[in-house]
């Protein structure tokens, strides 16, 4: 039986007094410390009014209560979604599974947690454990269709979302997704059904506007894919950020490597005067300009680019045929003999996730490898393989000014593409190699004229061989091999470069 004390709670909690009834409910808690349910009743009622902070601390007091508490277990899991924790979503829903296996939410929570973590395998086992649960939710069949799309599985995708609209047929995401999977089974006839409906319900969806973007770009119709382009980045107003812009990016490069050269003009002109500030903005808008004057990628650039990337980043160099880790460390093994030191300090600059340091240790397991990059969301990713001794968020030329480690060697695989003037480099490379340590690196070929740098349309730059060559010579380096190769593919094209092992003579004043 309910004490006045419950029920004056419950008629609080019903009328939305959450602050009134949250006061109560902590008060209950006090006078039965064993009984974790008022714990529980406070903390949702944080929950509710948006105390998020409060709610997960109350949670938790529950646990040391009941460590088994389901409602607890399952709540922090939702609300560490909600707060786009997605590591401690995963950790109590699968706490709750434990309590209550084959629970819905439960693994919903999984599901959505992984799913915003791009890792789409585990999410779709997951969702499908729902949808057995639950064939007829709307937001499983939806999330499954989603999730099915991302893995390219788009048969299934189209299946999926035409029963989630079934479910809802007034809601436009699933018309969304069903388009965009029909578009890539180059089915356009029936993906433009599905969009003009989408588009009747949600004229206003950024979303949408994108996708029959992606429609009209399969179709080479790039008058109608900018124009739908421009108008879902609009959009966004005031919630444009540094990925919307990189898209954009994007879209105008491909434009631009189709020949569109004059539409592209008019918009790059709209892009500059809505953001003549933007750093992102102004390189890609030299870049797609081929505008020389440009020594070197913005690091804000840089940064935000990559950051974008990371989560996906080895799964698309592997799409890419990207070989040049694997390059570099077959010219360090042939070179960096064994039996010259213990233990040699290895630096990888710009070294993203570690592919370098990972194609490296197959061959030297036991050296020390240090690792710089701007990018702090790569350098997360490179932690979680635990290849490293140290790893530093920094730019190239600020880490090797400052720093006071000498190294044996240092591997640059593919990062002074986003370097155009590579003098500052290189200068400060020799102050921190010792006598006779190697520098194995890349660069990208350039086949467009004969200066020593080119910035293409595609933002990154090319190097003549010549250039490169004066450089070693300059500050102290002798070129020991230099092997052309294809680095990667940009699009439908191979990328020619060098892979260049040079091997430090002599110290120069610098």
């Amino acid at each position: 039986m309910l004490s006045e004390l419950e029920k004056n709670a419950l008629a609080l909690l019903k009328d939305k007094e959450y602050d009134k009834a949250a006061k109560i409910y902590a008060q209950l808690a006090v006078e039965n410390p064993e009984d974790e349910k008022f714990l529980l009743a406070a903390a949702n009622c944080y929950d509710l009014k948006g105390d998020k902070k409060v709610a997960v601390g109350l949670y938790k007091k529950a646990l040391d209560i009941n460590p088994n508490s389901f409602v607890a277990l399952q709540n922090l899991a939702t609300i560490f979604y909600e707060l786009k924790k997605y590591s401690k979503t995963i950790e109590f829903a699968t706490l709750a599974l434990q309590c209550q296996a084959n629970n819905f939410a439960a693994l919903l929570n999984l599901g959505n947690a992984y799913y915003a973590l791009e890792k789409n395998e585990e999410a779709l086992k997951y969702y499908e454990e729902t949808y057995k649960l639950n064939p007829n939710s709307y937001n499983v069949l939806l999330n499954l269709a989603s999730t099915y799309y991302n893995l390219g599985k788009f048969p299934q995708a189209v299946e999926l979302a035409q029963k989630a609209i079934d479910k809802r047929p007034m809601s436009a995401d699933p018309y969304i997704v069903a388009g965009n999977a029909l578009i890539e089974l180059f089915r356009n006839e029936e993906a433009t059904v599905f969009l003009k409906k989408a588009s009747e319900i949600a004229p206003a969806s950024a979303w949408l506007c994108n996708s029959i973007a992606n429609m009209f770009q399969k179709m080479g119709d790039w008058k109608q894919c900018l124009h739908y382009t421009w108008k879902g980045f609009g959009l966004k107003q005031g919630h444009v950020n540094a990925d919307d812009h990189i898209n954009l990016a994007y879209i105008l490069y491909e434009a631009v490597d189709d020949g569109q050269t004059d539409l592209v003009e008019r918009y790059l002109q709209r892009w500059e005067n809505l953001y003549p500030d933007n750093p992102i903005v102004h390189h890609a808008c030299c870049a797609l300009r081929r505008d020389q004057k440009v020594e070197n990628m913005d690091l804000s650039y840089v940064r935000q680019l990559f950051d974008g990337f990371a989560s996906s980043f080895d799964d698309i160099l592997k799409d890419l045929n990207y070989n040049v880790p694997n390059l570099i460390a077959e010219k360090l093994r042939n070179n960096l003999k064994t039996k010259l030191f213990k233990k040699r300090r290895i630096l990888d600059l710009g070294c993203g996730t570690g592919l370098c340091t990972e194609a490296m240790k197959k061959y030297f397991p036991n050296e020390e490898y240090y690792g710089v990059d701007v990018s702090e969301k790569m350098l997360e990713r490179a932690e979680r393989k635990n290849i490293y001794t140290a790893l530093y968020a920094d730019d190239m030329i600020s880490f090797l000014e400052n720093n006071e480690i000498l190294f044996h060697a240092v591997m640059a695989g593919d990062v002074l593409t986003y370097v155009g003037n590579l003098k500052p480099i290189f200068r400060r490379l020799t102050g921190v190699l010792k006598i006779n340590g190697w520098f194995c690196f890349s660069v990208s070929k350039n086949t467009i004229d004969a200066s020593d740098y080119y910035l293409t349309p595609s933002g990154r730059f090319v190097h003549s061989l010549g250039y490169v060559r004066r450089l070693l010579k300059y500050y102290g380096f002798k070129a020991i091999s230099i092997d052309e190769a294809v680095l990667r593919r940009e699009g439908a094209r191979e990328i020619q470069g060098y892979v260049i092992l040079a091997q430090k003579e002599i110290e120069v004043i610098v």
